[in-house]
């Protein structure tokens, strides 16, 4: 059974975005199988999550694949990736639903809901992958379908913009891919195998080439996260894409990167290796201050949002680097929360654009008084990203901090001790940056701009006194509409709903960690 679950989490969605495309010329039918596709695996997540239990121990498929180059087709489920698992198919269905209604702009929406799932296909496959070859391939399935996604159906008014977007992503991503590959190689010239289990339990990095396979491998994994300063492609590629793009590209193939640190981290990097722990997480405390500091100079709300990414990314990073089960369990947690929150502050900054044609911050205000509910969603989720206590944003920020703190004893103390500080001083400053938007966007004097569709109001009309008796339907657009509010909602309840019982994600991912590291502190 265990066999069927898990090859099923990625034979369903591919499956599905074939199908998608052999009936792309019949756009309806075809967006309705792929949601279908998507809510089915979805469901299969859950069962397969629920089915599994936190530890790899029966939850594994492992045959062998290409055995000429020592490769296995080895998939496994647990606690620590479970969560990303079902993250991950919860996203992509809602982005799939909201396709029913949404048009992109530009292209064809089945072939893009086809390429959704063919994303969907590839980060499962990475996040189930327990053998490093496999992992790096499935990595390169999601990739090449997301530069389709923003070079063909983003911005609709810069082609040149989104073209050369979709060109540094593809170049970053595949350089760190290189990075990554060359690592693995090293690895597996030390280890005597690619299986992520056999080397989390026997494998210790000593030497010239074991420093050199960890640089390369944790190298690679930082392009993908991004690491400051290796952020440099992100803010382009969140701003060009699609509104399904972006939460895609932000919810689901960032956490690629941090899986991979996750996996890989521990077992090939020594903590007492003076320079290269304490330097990673150098540069992610400084990605946390960096990003916030961004934050605080963007105009554009996309963009915005894309760098508040590197900062959370930081606090991942920073988890990673303590050597602890707290830091693992502050790392997922993170990841998952980010996904929620991020996917849907990109999908509220869409609606935004949709019907005002700019994510311009200097020409959007007072949007609350206009669309409540749209606004009222928007403090909610930016609430929930700068941490606010019993909202899942708290948590994961609070166990990296913790963690840093409390590290490894092989570690630095003084210097994780003021790594840890700073951070929570980036805690402030992204507290800062995100109540600045949210009087910004929501707040003040109405600009001179106007809806892009005639159905939507104004901001003027929505500010203006409207006498007693006076009617303004007809000119009122639905502030939040049912499919918007289906596509939305999951994702804050489940950010509530984390945020007040963090044991239904901690404990797994505790025991998981236990498990499959063993010796933690």
């Amino acid at each position: 059974m265990t066999d069927v679950l898990l090859d099923g989490l990625v034979a369903i969605p591919f499956a599905f975005a074939v199908l998608t495309r052999l009936l792309a010329p019949r756009e309806r039918t075809a967006v309705a199988v792929a949601v279908a596709g998507g809510l089915l695996t979805l469901a299969w997540s859950v069962w397969a999550y629920a089915d599994s239990g936190s530890s790899l121990a029966g939850s594994q498929v492992d045959h062998p694949w290409i055995a000429e180059l020592g490769v296995d087709w080895h998939l496994g489920l647990d606690g620590i990736s479970g969560p990303l698992v079902v993250m991950t198919t919860l996203v992509l269905a809602l982005s799939l639903l909201s396709l029913v209604r949404h048009d992109p702009g530009c292209g064809a929406v089945a072939d893009l809901a086809a390429l959704l799932l063919l994303i969907e296909a590839g980060v499962l496959g990475a996040f189930l992958a327990l053998d490093m070859v496999l992992f790096f391939l499935f990595f390169e399935v999601a990739l090449i379908p997301m530069w389709f996604v923003i070079n063909a159906w983003g911005d609709p008014e810069d082609e040149p913009g989104r073209r050369r977007a979709a060109t540094r992503f593809l170049v970053f991503t595949v350089l760190g891919s290189a990075l990554m590959l060359v690592g693995f190689m090293l690895v597996r010239a030390q280890a005597g195998t690619f299986d992520i289990v056999v080397i989390a339990e026997r494998y210790t990095p000593h030497g010239a080439a074991g420093v050199t396979a960890a640089f390369l491998v944790v190298l690679g994994l930082a392009v993908k996260t991004p690491v400051w300063p290796l952020h440099v492609w992100l803010p382009d590629a969140h701003a060009k894409a699609p509104t399904v793009g972006s939460v895609v590209l932000a919810a689901v193939l960032l956490k690629l990167g941090t899986y991979g640190l996750l996996r890989f981290w521990l077992p090939v990097v020594d903590p007492s290796w003076a320079l290269l722990v304490p330097f990673v997480a150098a540069l992610a405390v400084v990605g946390i201050v960096y990003a916030a500091l961004a934050c605080l100079a963007q105009t554009d709300l996309k963009r915005l949002i894309a760098y508040s990414s590197v900062g959370h990314m930081g606090f991942v990073v920073l988890a990673v680097t303590t050597y602890t089960v707290g830091g693992v369990q502050g790392a997922v947690f993170a990841s998952v929360a980010h996904g929620l929150i991020t996917g849907l502050l990109f999908f509220l900054a869409g609606a935004i654009k949709d019907r005002y044609g700019t994510g311009d911050l200097g020409r959007l205000s007072a949007l609350y008084g206009k669309v409540p509910h749209l606004g009222g969603l928007f403090v909610f989720g930016a609430i929930a990203s700068l941490g606010l206590p019993g909202l899942a944003g708290f948590w994961g920020e609070m166990l990296a901090i913790r963690s840093a703190l409390f590290h490894d004893d092989a570690l630095p103390q003084a210097t994780f001790v003021v790594l840890g500080v700073i951070a929570a001083f980036g805690v402030i400053l992204t507290s800062a940056y995100f109540l600045a938007l949210v009087r910004g966007l929501l707040q003040g004097a109405p600009p001179a701009v106007r809806p892009v569709n005639e159905d939507v109001p104004s901001i003027e009309l929505a500010t203006a006194e409207v006498e007693p008796g006076t009617s303004m339907a007809g000119a009122v657009r639905t502030d939040v509409d049912a499919m918007e509010w289906a596509a939305w909602t999951p994702l804050a309840v489940l950010t509530v709903v984390l945020g007040v019982v963090p044991g239904l994600l901690l404990t797994p991912v505790g025991e998981a960690t236990r498990a499959f590291f063993g010796g933690l502190g």
